[in-house]
């Protein structure tokens, strides 16, 4: 009997334990082989609350034998934190990959069987070259033929970005080791031993031939995947294609001028040399010399003319002159100028997360740091990425692209983090290395002269960032080579460093920066560290409180009726260029995806939009809802096109092709508002007048 109680006490801990492995439920719905939508969290828990993290960001505490509404998409992870027990994952990517793949399974054997045509034809993650055509009567998207191309172009041995990346090492391997040569001899005996010229000839010949080749390696593959029927107009994905093998030939020969200006070392100036004085064209060459040498007796004539006629008029000139008070001097323009050094509309902006130095060390040349919401969320993203890779250990970093003011009493700098630039396709990510390459210096250029052109002010690299996964937060002597290296040439000590440690559980950051002596500070010098897991979250949510109605465009000012649930649909400047370029594919139905936030004024809900685009899901911002083109706005056939998506809108932007009318349609309780009262129009050519006079 005793026996039988200690079996029956050991069962009872055993099921109790079971339970409360699984005191946590969720709802969810699943939207693709790695995201779901979250609809609500659930504690069975009878005695700890949890608090729910959704894709690393706190989105509610739950009592004890209580549920939270959550309604948004996750990407990464769902946890629930207990008091008692700890972190637990209640959902992670890839978990619900097997229930998507079932239910789509599932979706087209209906289909087949009742010939439904579907109204966007999905495309498959991965396609094989030697996979037989396919049969169906339906037609294939212009999109899937794409997407297969470029697929089938990473298997090409000359159209993969393995060909580029070879190429691009044997290059710079030959560069470097040139560079230490002086003189002529040497790099001549090089150039010979490793045969480089003839190395170059034969890239140049096979560039050659495969961009003869594109129309008949384009027919290939057409005739190679796909059966005539099924094909939509030749001439759109024709076309489309034939400009992707374009910009690939391009881009292969960038590289090609690359090598030979870097090992051959040889200019525009020494080419036309080589061709001008070559002997195949020595009776051309003279004709062209004797048409120069007149062509400069001609201009010389005339510019002695010219000159005698400036003499006389310069002399009535100064008898004028005398009589006036002021001369009025008028100078052009020049890109040397320097613009305006100014942070002013960043000290009280509530975008920008302040920083003081003070608190974090005690000696810095750098007095107070505005981080850009904005810019937080890129850094943090750019992360996020890193993180979808657990088993990935190598570094990873940005340049920053910013603002700063000098006090020259105290000799400190006021600095800005605006924009971040990432590294090109050249990078180099190591566990224990990081060399971000030669193509973001191109990158930080170009940039640099947008946001100066753009702003007139004075915008230069003031930060850069990278990461040092499990290691933790320190500057290594290599760190400090760089920072050296990217210092400005007068001002080198308002650069700012940045050191992340993503494998911590809050991604603990270290700012580093130069001291009034100019040297750097240490790990030892630090009295803080900071978490980029709490600068995201104020990221998200000062991103809401510092909206400004000025800075929006609201499409719903002009409707007849305004209702308070949907006051305001606010378009920003980027969502109203996304808009205009979805028009560039000339295509009808669900284009495009709005995404952004809701936010409350005085009862009133208004839903800002800050992008418009393909993915169902973005970083940072919630799904609103949907874009969609059409000729004539038909509340039936929207209908039909989002009918298993209401549920999760808020609005509908329907573009008339026709009448370049864009109409804004609330979704209320899951349905379509019928009340044309309450539909807000712009036409989008006013849009986009609006959005150049803001810039």
């Amino acid at each position: 009997m005793k026996i039988f109680s200690k079996k029956a006490n050991v069962l009872a801990l055993s099921l109790l334990m079971f339970l409360q492995g699984y005191a946590q439920r969720i709802d969810y719905e699943v939207n693709s082989e790695s995201t779901i939508y979250l609809k609500a969290v659930y504690n069975d828990d009878q005695k700890n609350h949890i608090e729910i993290f959704v894709d690393g960001s706190s989105v509610g505490t739950i009592a004890a034998g209580g549920s939270l509404k959550i309604n948004k998409s996750c990407h990464r992870f769902v946890k629930a934190v207990n008091p008692t027990e700890g972190t637990k994952t209640l959902w992670r990517s890839g978990n619900t990959a097997e229930e998507w793949k079932k239910a789509h399974s599932a979706k087209d054997e209906v289909m087949e069987k009742e010939n439904i045509e579907p109204i966007e034809d999905i495309e498959p993650a991965t396609v094989k070259n030697d996979a037989p055509k396919a049969t169906f009567g339906k037609m294939v998207s212009i999109n899937r033929i794409v997407s297969m191309f470029k697929e089938a172009l990473e298997k090409d041995s000359f159209y993969s970005s393995m060909f580029v990346q070879a190429f691009n090492d044997e290059v710079g391997k030959h560069s470097e080791l040139l560079s230490y040569m002086n003189d002529k001899e040497s790099r001549e005996d090089y150039i010979q031993k490793h045969q480089l010229r003839e190395y170059f000839k034969d890239k140049e010949l096979v560039i050659n031939r495969m961009e003869d080749s594109k129309d008949s390696y384009i027919g290939n593959f057409i005739i190679a995947n796909f059966n005539t029927n099924e094909l939509p107009n030749r001439f759109e994905y024709e076309t489309k294609l034939r400009n992707i093998l374009e910009e690939k030939i391009l881009e292969r020969k960038a590289i090609l001028e690359d090598f030979r200006s870097k090992i051959f070392e040889e200019d525009f100036t020494t080419l036309v040399a080589k061709h001008f004085f070559s002997g195949e064209s020595i009776i051309i060459n003279i004709a062209v010399s004797f048409f120069v040498v007149c062509l400069v007796i001609l201009i010389i004539l005339l510019i002695k003319k010219a000159n005698k006629k400036k003499k006389t008029s310069i002399v009535k000139t100064d008898v004028v002159r005398q009589n006036a008070q002021t001369d009025i001097v008028v100078r052009r323009k020049t890109t040397s100028i320097l613009k305006k050094q100014s942070l002013e509309d960043v000290q009280h902006n509530e975008a920008y997360y302040k920083i003081d130095c003070a608190d974090f060390c005690l000696d810095s040349a750098v007095r107070r740091i505005y981080l850009k919401n904005t810019c937080i969320k890129d850094i943090y993203n750019l992360y996020a990425e890193d993180l979808r890779k657990p088993d990935n250990p190598n570094e990873d970093g940005c340049m920053v692209l910013g603002r700063w003011v000098h006090d020259e009493q105290d000799d400190e700098y006021y600095v800005s983090l605006e924009e971040i630039v990432k590294p090109g396709d050249d990078a180099i990510f190591k566990e224990y290395e990081f060399n971000f390459g030669g193509k973001i210096k191109l990158k930080v250029s170009e940039k640099l002269r947008r946001l100066r052109r753009e702003t007139n002010l004075q915008y230069d690299m003031t930060c850069w960032v990278h990461s040092h996964p499990g290691l933790g937060v320190f500057f290594s002597n290599a760190d400090s080579s760089v920072q050296m290296q990217l210092k400005h040439p007068t001002h080198p000590k308002f650069l700012v460093a940045i050191v992340i440690d993503i494998l911590t559980p809050d991604q603990e950051l270290g700012i580093f920066t130069f001291k009034h002596d100019l040297s750097i500070n240490s790990k030892a010098d630090l009295k803080r560290m900071y978490s980029l897991e709490e600068l995201h979250k104020w990221a998200i949510e000062s991103d809401r409180t510092s909206f400004k109605q000025e800075d929006y465009r609201n499409i719903m000012q002009k409707a007849t009726k305004r209702i308070e649930s949907h006051y305001g649909i606010e378009l920003s400047n980027g969502a109203i260029i996304d808009m205009c370029q979805l028009q560039t594919y000339q295509e009808n139905g669900l284009l495009a995806w709005t995404h952004g936030y809701m936010c409350e004024k005085n009862g009133k809900t208004e839903y800002v939009l800050t992008s418009i685009s393909k993915e169902n899901a973005v970083s940072d911002n919630e799904l609103l809802g949907c874009y969609i083109n059409g000729s004539h706005c038909s509340i039936p056939t929207i209908k039909r096109i989002v009918s298993n998506d209401l549920r999760r809108m808020n609005f509908i932007l329907f573009y008339s092709t026709s009448e370049d009318i864009l109409t804004s349609i609330p979704v209320v309780d899951g349905q379509l508002s019928t009340d044309e009262n309450c539909y807000g129009e712009e036409k989008l050519e006013e849009l986009k007048i609006w959005t150049r006079r803001k810039r």
